[in-house]
């Protein structure tokens, strides 16, 4: 009896099928693997180098006693004062050149010497006596003298002088000599002009305010000093030759005295109110403080004074501006952009990491910002 063996069918097929779908869902594990470890591995540092910048701040600020944010009065004074000025328009001209000298009369009798006496310089520079003198016995006297010629030859310095008049013998006995310079053989001369008047006139108020504080030893650091000027005189008349004028004029002085601490606080809280926030912080305050008086009472005792304080700003590490937000998913390009549109910013450096990515990561986290100092 012959038996035939049934024949199985072989396994390979579902095997194959099953091994097919174990190593696609490997491939897309280890792919899905990949794209984690890829976000979580992305990363971008923003460098940003801010600079120091001097922002003016300016306030008003109402001086007075009571309800006012600084305590303070107001006096007023009247302050007359003259000043020379010079024409811009000046020449040389020649003159005779004039001073003193010693005339030593050596003799036991008296020496008379006549109006234009002579008196000569070893160098040959003539000058004349201007009047009529005695000389007692064994005595001196100074008289006034002109040099003989106008020009600068006759401005000399202390010389000694033979009177070429008297005998040789009388002038070892008879002499002069001078113990100052000779001046005045060159004068400065000028026409006056209307320019010269409004010139002098525009810088004769902050010499009024200098010379009222220089007199009255003011104290700027609690006052603050306006100066209005009177009708302004000049003592001589455009169009004239002139070697100087003088103007005058009945000033008044406004003095405001504030209280300085008060002062100090007031402005040191309003300048914090006056820094964005937003986007700067506060470093430090400099050139000191300038103060301007912009109205007065009298009566009521209170004055309005504009303040303006130099402050030093930089780029706040916490500015609205940088919150990573704004730079989530952006390419590098956009990003350095956006940076260096902001105030107080210096450069900017952008790193990617892996160094091949194109964009920022979109979460927060993986973006990191950082503010430094100017490079």
């Amino acid at each position: 009896m012959i038996v035939k063996r049934q024949e199985t069918k072989s396994p390979d097929a579902p095997v194959g099928f099953y091994k097919t779908i174990a190593i696609s869902f490997l491939i897309i594990t280890v792919i899905l693997l990949g794209v984690v470890l890829f976000i979580i591995s992305k990363k971008a540092t923003i460098n940003i180098f801010a600079k120091e910048d001097t922002k003016k701040v300016s306030l008003e600020v109402q001086i007075g006693e009571g309800d006012y944010p600084v305590g303070g009065s107001v006096v007023v004074s009247d302050f007359t004062w003259s000043n020379t000025y010079y024409p811009t328009g000046v020449e040389m001209i020649e003159a005779q050149a004039e001073g003193t000298a010693v005339i030593y009369n050596k003799q036991n009798r008296d020496q008379i010497l006549i109006a234009t006496t002579r008196l000569l310089t070893p160098d040959g520079v003539l000058f004349r006596m201007k009047n009529r003198e005695v000389i007692s016995a064994n005595g001196e006297l100074e008289v006034p003298v002109y040099a003989d010629e106008e020009g600068g030859a006759g401005n000399i310095g202390p010389a000694q002088f033979t009177i070429p008049g008297l005998s040789e013998s009388l002038q070892t006995l008879v002499y002069a000599e001078s113990f100052s310079p000779m001046s005045g053989g060159l004068r400065k001369v000028g026409i006056l002009s209307a320019e010269d008047v409004e010139a002098a006139k525009n810088s004769y108020k902050e010499q009024v305010k200098q010379e009222f504080l220089r007199e009255n030893n003011i104290n700027l650091e609690n006052t603050v000093i306006e100066v209005e000027i009177g009708q302004i005189s000049s003592d001589q008349e455009v169009g004239e030759e002139v070697d100087n004028f003088v103007l005058t004029a009945i000033n008044k002085i406004i003095l405001v005295e504030f209280d300085k601490k008060e002062m100090n606080e007031y402005i040191e809280g309003k300048i914090v109110s006056q820094i964005d926030r937003d986007l700067e912080k506060l470093l430090k305050t400099e050139n000191g403080v300038s103060f301007d008086l912009m109205n007065y009472d009298l009566v009521e005792q209170v004055a309005e004074i504009m303040v303006v304080q130099d402050t030093v700003v930089t780029l706040d590490a916490n500015a609205e501006r940088l919150n990573i937000i704004n730079f989530a998913g952006k390419k590098k390009d956009e990003i350095e952009r956006y940076v260096l549109s902001i105030d107080h910013v210096k450069d900017v450096e952008v790193k990617f990491s892996p160094a091949w990515m194109r964009t920022a990561p979109t979460v927060a986290d993986k973006i990191k910002v950082v503010v430094k100092s100017g490079r």
